[in-house]
């Protein structure tokens, strides 16, 4: 009975390593599978809002509100925001105020604008690119080509309307010489209608002497003079 007792007891002792380890393997395989069922029941987590970016055109914004004042219909309000940006220039040319002086003045519709120098500008900025954020570096390149493409189709307007001009200065030269002509055409019809009628008028005074004369037409030449039907012993 001891004997027995005490090899039960080594065989307990025995398996007693054996039997931990396999527990723990059993608790671990639960844990794990348990704390994937866990994340399988458990429920999704709210989606995180991302973050409002601000949009790149707040760093813009100025300078479309220049163009948007400078192109409304109001004259007071034009004049006025020109005045501000100009003033702003003129007080301290900064790359922020030298960009708006440029978008102000290569804006159309408003008597202040000036596309020439506001290219002028435009190209100084560009040449230090790095002075300017990105979106000041675009707005200033879609401004200068626009202005390119303004200031070339100006020229070729003044050109074509030269041309014009000029065709309708050689069309009114050409009238005017087509005039001249017919005036002179004319003129040459009066003095030769007033010189027929003076040629007339000598053809009926002629008429009349002859009518009124007592020799014949005809007999006027066979005539004897006086002196030859005097006789010589007359003058004796």
């Amino acid at each position: 009975m001891n004997t027995m007792d005490s090899e039960t007891k080594h065989v307990q002792r025995s398996q007693h390593p054996a039997s931990a380890a396999y527990s723990v393997l059993v608790a671990l395989a639960f844990a794990t599978s348990g704390c994937g069922l866990v994340d399988q029941l458990a429920p999704e987590p709210a989606p995180v809002p991302h973050p409002v970016v601000g949009t790149t055109m707040s760093s813009v914004n100025i300078y479309l509100e220049t163009m948007d004042g400078l192109g409304s219909a109001d004259p007071v309000r034009q004049a006025d925001v020109f005045y501000e940006v100009e003033r702003e220039f003129t007080r301290a040319p900064t790359t922020t105020s030298t960009l708006r002086y440029a978008v102000a003045l290569v804006t159309p519709t408003h008597p202040a604008t000036s596309p020439s120098e506001g290219k002028r500008l435009l190209e100084t900025l560009l040449a230090t690119p790095e002075r300017m954020t990105q979106e000041e570096r675009t707005l200033a390149a879609v401004l200068l080509h626009e202005t390119d493409v303004r200031l070339k189709l100006e020229a070729e307007n003044r050109r074509l309307l030269e041309t014009l001009d000029d065709r309708s200065r050689s069309q009114a030269n050409s009238d005017k010489r087509v005039q001249a002509q017919v005036e002179e055409n004319a003129r040459l019809r009066r003095a030769l209608a007033e010189a027929q009628q003076k040629l007339d008028a000598i053809k009926e005074i002629e008429r009349s002497i002859i009518e009124r004369s007592p020799t014949p037409p005809g007999n006027r030449d066979s005539a004897p003079l006086p002196s030859e039907t005097q006789s010589p012993t007359a003058g004796r």
